[in-house]
């Protein structure tokens, strides 16, 4: 079974190299970050596509927020409750799945099945309809430091992560398909988890931290992966090269850890 945290720890870092990579990760190099977890096929899949569809995503594209018109940051007139503004790119993102049609519950029920019996193709079928759901929980979670933008991609890690438990759950624990709704519940759980997880962490500490301890957790993995490829402590350059992160953040990055560590 894959630990939940370490999976999402590891696939939070991995995305934040391929926001900032000036080509998309390939398939082997994505693969190379898990390939200690033991996944299957099937899972490896999954996370190759959600990542170079995140690579890709209009929403995933750094640009200044728009700020609001008249007087107050964010508030309306008639009460207290703060608008989620976010960038134009995202509102094009907003504006593309309002396009997706809404299947009937017969149809979805349809592409649960071939999900706990194994069918990797469903997924982005599911994945599709989800789109607008998320965007929609995640409004519900927007504080003055979390990003609606930020809280979707969570929220559809959080729905890859269902999806990977449910995937051919059929097969393998003979878990059946009860009702449309209750496995809709099921992976609804999932996305306000991660989303909720989220939120907590960043409000814990600002992003330009989040961002730091990402790259710090995946540094530290890759070390751990090329010390066992190599029989010898990676160099910095090795690092970097199979981070992706330039050379001269990782002496940063590294430096900043063992101060850290030599203070505790």
């Amino acid at each position: 079974m894959v630990d939940r945290n370490i999976f999402m720890e590891i696939l939070r870092s991995v995305q934040e190299i391929a926001k900032t990579a000036p080509l998309p990760m390939s398939r082997e190099e994505i693969q190379g970050y898990f390939k200690d977890m033991e996944l299957s096929p099937e899972q490896q899949e999954m996370i190759y596509q959600y990542l170079q569809k995140q690579q890709e995503s209009p929403g995933d594209t750094e640009e200044e927020t728009e700020k609001p018109s008249g007087k107050s940051s964010g508030q309306s007139s008639g009460g207290s409750r703060k608008k989620p503004f976010h960038s134009r790119h995202f509102q094009m993102y907003l504006n593309e799945i309002r396009k997706i049609p809404d299947l009937p519950e017969e149809s979805r029920m349809d592409l649960y099945r071939r999900l706990l019996a194994g069918e990797r193709d469903a997924v982005s079928d599911i994945s599709a309809q989800w789109l607008k759901r998320i965007a929609e929980i995640a409004g519900e979670y927007v504080t003055g430091r979390v990003l609606v933008e930020d809280l979707v991609q969570e929220g559809n890690m959080g729905l890859l992560l269902g999806m990977e438990e449910l995937l051919g759950a059929e097969k393998q624990r003979g878990e059946l398909l009860s009702d449309c709704h209750t496995l809709e519940d099921r992976l609804e759980s999932c996305v306000r988890e991660s989303m909720k997880q989220y939120r907590q962490e960043t409000e814990g500490m600002d992003n330009g931290e989040n961002t730091i301890l990402a790259k710090v957790n995946l540094l530290h993995e890759a070390r751990k992966v090329l010390a066992e490829e190599n029989g010898t402590i990676p160099a910095m350059q090795e690092l970097s090269d199979y981070t992706r992160i330039p050379l001269e953040e990782v002496r940063d990055i590294m430096a900043l850890s063992r101060k850290r560590g030599e203070e505790s």
